[in-house]
């Protein structure tokens, strides 16, 4: 069984509802970076952050478009585009759904989305907003920067919530379901480069070119069939991938989610370059607002992948919290993550274990209604034995501070 969708499709559906019901918004985040760290894994390091020494001091970090479209009672239409200069110059699709919301008829709310779309697995994003992009920091956890970068929903999910006020319940209680294909290459980037802590976020047709290890590279690698060039959301083995969940929300004080992700690959196919991953994990996450304008946000993930007869396998983990505050005329924010890897696979020459940590203080200031001044210092310490393969030492230390402005229209 296959699940086809096609963003050119879902973007003809949006136009055609007519140019009177579309509502374009956009964001355009301009960026200083001042970095000391090593060669960025979008340089085919192993660096964790997205800006190195070498990076330009000045950047776009995003220009997204995205188009919002009523196209018939209850069913509506989303495209989102995007592009950065660390993507080449290539304007790609990191959205294309079609929603469908009845009306709903008594104490459950339900929902369908069928397309290409992020899982609902993040509470640092704003879903409300353009972009997936934090509200409090610049970068994104390494939980939700491997999400934006190898985790994409090409297919159908349902999801439906039971709304307390009809049964004079203090909660609302939810549970969803999807179905997909493609994200089977999904755990390649998580073994061979490791965790990361940015915002960069993968694209349709993006590709990511790995470090040269010489485990898929020299004459007597054992992946010879492994391109160093990654494609995210490939569909390998045809067959589907699913995810279930439950939430559950005590008004606006406290929300709790868990999530259970599965994308069934054959790890043992291996088509265009690109090997089948088995990835599986499980997800939590908590948003507390205590009295007062405090804010506090917990997600915690442990899975495992692999690939071949366990040729690579590890397991893999990473937690974070985030607490933030009004301060001033602007909001203050301060996360700590930690992130690891263990492997239990049979290339004792393809080292993959990794652990680390990273600390971000940012501070979000309104300049005016569209506009915002975000400040972001981040520290990530990691270490891990296979940076030695390509002339880099283990434990690297990596610092940066970052002022973005951001125009959102």
């Amino acid at each position: 069984m296959k699940l086809r969708t096609s963003p050119i499709l879902l973007a003809l559906a949006v136009t055609s509802a007519g140019a009177q019901t579309v509502e374009w918004r956009g964001l355009l985040d301009v960026r200083a970076i001042d970095s000391d760290a090593g060669r960025s894994f979008l340089d085919s390091g192993l660096g964790k952050t997205r800006y190195d020494q070498n990076s330009p001091r000045l950047s776009i970090g995003q220009a997204v478009l995205r188009a919002d479209a009523d196209l018939f009672d209850s069913v509506s239409a989303s495209m989102e585009l995007s592009a950065d200069q660390q993507h080449r110059g290539v304007v790609d699709v990191r959205e294309a759904h079609l929603t469908w919301s009845p009306v709903p008829d008594g104490a459950w709310k339900t929902r369908v989305r069928a397309g290409f779309f992020f899982p609902p697995t993040s509470v640092e994003i704003d879903y409300d907003s353009v972009g997936w992009v934090p509200k409090h920091t610049i970068s994104s956890s390494a939980i939700n920067s491997w999400i934006g970068e190898e985790l994409r929903t090409n297919g159908v999910e349902w999801s439906a919530r039971r709304l307390g006020r009809y049964s004079g319940a203090p909660y609302d209680v939810g549970v969803l379901a999807a179905v997909y294909t493609g994200n089977d290459p999904t755990g390649t980037l998580l073994s061979w480069r490791g965790w990361s802590i940015s915002d960069r976020i993968g694209g349709r047709n993006d590709t990511v070119e790995l470090a040269d290890l010489p485990v898929y590279r020299h004459p007597s690698g054992y992946l010879l069939r492994q391109s160093r060039t990654i494609h995210p959301f490939r569909e390998l083995d045809g067959k589907l991938g699913y995810y279930v969940g439950a939430n559950m929300n005590f008004g606006t004080g406290l929300e709790l989610a868990a999530l259970h992700y599965d994308n069934l690959t054959d790890p043992t196919v291996v088509k265009d370059g690109q090997y089948g991953w088995r990835t599986r994990f499980d997800h939590v996450s908590a948003v507390w607002r205590p009295q007062g304008q405090w804010e506090v946000s917990m997600q915690s993930m442990r899975g495992d992948t692999m690939m071949g007869r366990n040729g690579v396998g590890l397991d893999f983990q990473s937690w974070f919290v985030l607490a933030s505050h009004p301060l001033g005329p602007g909001t203050a924010a301060v996360r700590y993550d930690r992130f690891s890897t263990s492997e239990h696979d049979n290339i004792p020459s393809d080292p993959n274990n990794e652990v680390g940590y990273g600390v971000a203080l940012a501070y979000d200031w309104p300049l005016a209604e569209s506009l915002s001044l975000m400040t972001e210092a981040l520290l990530v310490r990691s270490e891990r034995s296979a940076r030695v393969l390509i002339g880099e030492p283990a434990l690297q230390m990596e610092r940066s501070l970052t002022v973005s402005l951001r125009w959102r229209f």
